[in-house]
């Protein structure tokens, strides 16, 4: 029989594969560094001088990486496109979520460039909403639609794009984040075949050129989507498995905030990996303060269009409460004793700090 130190020593080794494994999925240190001071046009030009060198892999064994990247822990591919649990890849596509036809690729040519092999926009889907999705637009359907199945939708949207008329599809709410940064992952890696956008899906949300490819309606619907779906631990693990696989990763992924800088409220400042976002646009609110027995509840409110995290420490430095929130979070602190607190906000790269008092229970 096999004595208590061999099990623990396996369960070390374990951990240390575990931890090894992490730390190589992660981006490396200093993989960003060629984009700080940039902004703008820049700063995406930037970007893709970053992400735009990796690994080319083939097509039509992407279904086999998608074991790795797209596989639920309880032992499915996670399909995006239903709700059908699938533990083989019978029924499913290989699906380009910004449409291959959008960079002139035929059927049959997917291994030609390499923006028809990216794992970043290729997923597992299921072949009957695939076959509705076509080459349409994303967009939110306002009109009777044409196809659901109840988690995407294919059908007209009277209020999209002034210049498009036709169909539109649509994501499911919990996705559309996925969707937009997979979007803006594309039109950044690959600004060499800029001059390959085509067809009238394509027209319907892209200029041509580098900068800023997205015509302004475009823009409004891919920051909301990016503000309201933000990022997943789903799209973090993904992000990581496809790193392994080919070398580059999603940088609105790891970096949440360069869409604003590069599209949305931070275009014009330049981006720092490790510097703040602009202190205009980051405003910090907590109240009551201090917190007395009349008090309900402990609201947190920031003005950032990503998500924040909060850490509340005792006197001592020690976190003793910690989650995150979108724009604003009501905290139960019941449990905590009466004294003073610190209160850390997260939101980006920024950090604000303030302290509170509670004074809800009778001594």
């Amino acid at each position: 029989m096999k004595s208590p130190f061999f099990k623990i020593k396996n369960i070390s080794v374990s951990f240390l594969l575990l931890v090894a494994f992490l730390v190589q999925a992660q981006a490396p240190a200093g993989y960003y560094d060629a984009a700080n001071g940039k902004k703008g046009a820049e700063l995406k030009t930037a970007i893709f001088n970053i992400i735009r060198p990796h690994t080319q892999l083939d097509y039509y064994t992407s279904s086999t990486y998608f074991k790795t990247t797209d596989w639920r822990p309880e032992g499915y591919f996670w399909d995006m496109y239903s709700n059908i649990h699938r533990t083989s890849f019978s029924g499913l596509n290989r699906e380009h979520s910004l449409p291959k036809s959008w960079f002139g690729v035929a059927s049959g040519q997917e291994n030609s460039i390499p923006m028809g092999t990216d794992l970043h926009n290729l997923y597992p889907s299921d072949a009957t909403a695939n076959s509705a999705k076509l080459n349409y637009p994303i967009g939110e359907v306002t009109g009777t639609p044409d196809f659901t199945n109840g988690v995407v939708k294919v059908g007209p949207s009277t209020s999209y794009l002034p210049q498009y008329s036709g169909f539109v599809f649509e994501p499911a709410d919990e996705y559309k984040g996925d969707f937009a940064r997979d979007y803006m992952y594309m039109v950044t890696c690959y600004e060499d075949y800029s001059t390959r956008w085509q067809s009238t899906g394509t027209e319907s949300m892209m200029y041509g050129g580098t900068y800023p490819v997205f015509r302004p309606n475009a823009i409004e619907l891919l920051l909301k989507w990016h503000r309201t779906d933000t990022v997943s631990t789903k799209e973090i693990n993904r992000n990581n498995a496809v790193y392994l696989l080919q070398h580059n990763r999603n940088p609105f992924v790891d970096h949440p905030e360069l869409v604003e800088f590069i599209w949305g409220k931070y275009v014009g400042s330049a981006w720092d990996e490790n510097g703040s976002l602009p202190e205009k646009d980051f405003n910090l609110v907590a109240y009551p303060n201090p917190i007395t027995p009349e008090d309900s509840k402990f609201t947190v409110k920031v003005n950032s269009p990503t998500k924040s995290t909060y850490f509340i420490k005792n006197s001592e430095g020690i976190t003793i409460k910690t989650d995150k929130f979108q724009a604003d979070a009501s905290i139960d602190v019941n449990e905590l004793k009466n004294g003073i607190y610190i209160l850390e906000v997260y939101s980006g790269t920024t950090r604000k700090v303030t302290k509170f008092v509670l004074h809800h229970k009778a001594n």
